[in-house]
């Protein structure tokens, strides 16, 4: 999964988002706060995971 498509389900689970430094964006669901990166790379597994278990989705 890229970070353009993990951006998308995220925001199908309710997440809004706001610019971060270089080639990141600030996530934001239910008061809790992660980073993605927007790099043109497959994402990682485990950076997914982290992201999910950050923002309370697992």
């Amino acid at each position: 999964m890229n970070s353009n498509e993990f951006k998308q389900w995220l925001v199908k689970q309710g997440a809004t988002f706001q610019p971060g430094q270089g080639a990141h964006i600030r996530v934001f669901l239910n008061g809790r706060q992660s980073v993605l990166p927007m790099h043109d790379t497959e994402l990682k597994i485990d950076t997914i995971e982290y992201i999910k278990k950050r923002l309370g989705l697992n």
